[in-house]
């Protein structure tokens, strides 16, 4: 158990903020194809350690990746949410754990949609900052001077072991939802995260008692607080949507290794239909990456234009994606044969792991196929990842 408690935003010895970065949605994409090319190398060390080294920590910011969601005025680039998703996608093919914390990372740009920019200046002065989030509003708070007392446990803190900042969610005293920003220095760090998939997120649960948190360092859940105009900003599921890489890149890499495995094998095939049911599995991970981007695109056209995308479909991407990418890696797992359960020689048994625990994600569970199905007959269903 790790503990960090104060009452102080940690003052970060950093340099000045650059007005314009000079990154382009281009060189970021670029720098993140590059930056994943080398990830597979590292994935069993970050699997075993629970955790991104530091190393693989400062390539991934020098992509510009972590900064991409935030508005040039800030340091960053705003990136599209396809090109968002895309980022995460080449990133999860060469480490689940290390696209999953990416995508996490990125919602720092949450905070810059509902706080004053001096504000979001003073809590993030290095906007390659990591940001870790647990929206769910499982703290409760007292008023106490200039701002709240803040006690609360959350879970499933992915990137909580390398983060920066926390973004938190909590009750207010009269019950209102409102999310703090912390300095992750000043959280205690539950060793909680043994888990089958996804090991390297490190995504422990943490709490607090008595914090002192500014009001000025929290804000309503979007879009309550929303200031900004630009596309990215409009709604608030724009950051959720990046999500659907994570599938998609786990399951290219499982289907580059076991057409690998299988080319290596020769013309001695591990049974008659092996090349069917390659052919298969790419198939899958060909439709779940039209569906996801051909949405995505459409949805993104939309919001420039000022029209609102169509709901639901995009969540609906997202949720297929998992499921037909599940498939895939389970059918490319079993087309390996015993070659797959060998985690030294393969990724295809962390793929299959990797997977199912990324789907277990309230944003890409099958309580999806419910709300959505609701939504077009004609209800109201609630969730915010529509």
């Amino acid at each position: 158990m790790t503990t960090h408690q104060e009452n102080r935003m940690t003052t970060l010895e950093l340099p000045p903020r650059a007005a314009d970065s000079g990154l382009t949605a281009a060189t970021v994409l670029d720098q993140v194809r590059a930056y994943a090319a080398g990830l597979p190398a590292s994935a069993p060390e970050v699997e075993r350690t629970g955790r991104i080294p530091a190393g693989l920590l400062d390539g991934l910011k020098a992509t510009g990746l972590l900064r991409a969601a935030l508005p040039p005025a800030l340091g960053g680039v705003e990136l599209t949410a396809p090109q968002l998703t895309r980022a995460v996608d080449l990133l999860a093919k060469g480490d689940a754990s290390v696209g999953w914390c990416a995508a996490v990372a990125l919602n720092a740009a949450l905070a810059v949609v509902s706080l004053p920019a001096e504000v979001f200046a003073e809590l993030y002065p290095d906007p390659d900052l990591i940001t870790a989030t647990v929206l769910p509003p499982l703290g409760r708070a007292v008023r106490s001077g200039d701002g709240y007392l803040l006690t609360g446990r959350w879970t499933h803190v992915s990137g909580i072991t390398h983060a920066d900042r926390v973004l938190a969610g909590f009750l207010t005293p009269d019950g209102t939802p409102r999310i703090a920003v912390l300095d992750a220095a000043h959280v205690r760090i539950l060793d909680t995260w043994h888990t089958t998939g996804l090991r390297g997120t490190g995504s422990h649960d943490i709490e607090v008692t008595d914090l002192h948190v500014p009001a000025r360092h929290t804000f309503a859940p979007p879009p309550a607080g929303g200031g900004r105009q630009q596309p990215l900003h409009l709604r608030a599921d724009n950051l959720a949507l990046k999500m659907a890489g994570i599938p998609l890149g786990i399951a290219r890499s499982a289907l580059t290794c076991a057409r690998e495995l299988l080319t290596a094998r020769g013309p001695v095939l591990p049974r008659p239909s092996a090349p069917a049911e390659l052919a298969h599995a790419e198939a899958l991970i060909g439709a779940a990456d039209a569906y996801v981007y051909t949405t995505l695109d459409r949805a993104w056209a939309a919001q420039a234009a000022g029209r609102a995308p169509e709901r639901g479909t995009a969540a609906l991407a997202r949720q297929f994606a998992h499921r037909a990418c599940r498939e895939a890696v389970q059918h490319l797992y079993d087309l390996a044969g015993s070659a797959a359960v060998y985690t030294e020689r393969t990724p295809l048994d962390r793929c299959l792991r990797d997977i199912i625990t990324a789907g277990r994600h309230i944003a890409s569970a099958e309580g999806i196929l419910d709300a959505v199905g609701t939504l077009r007959l004609g209800g109201d269903p609630a969730s915010p990842h529509l």
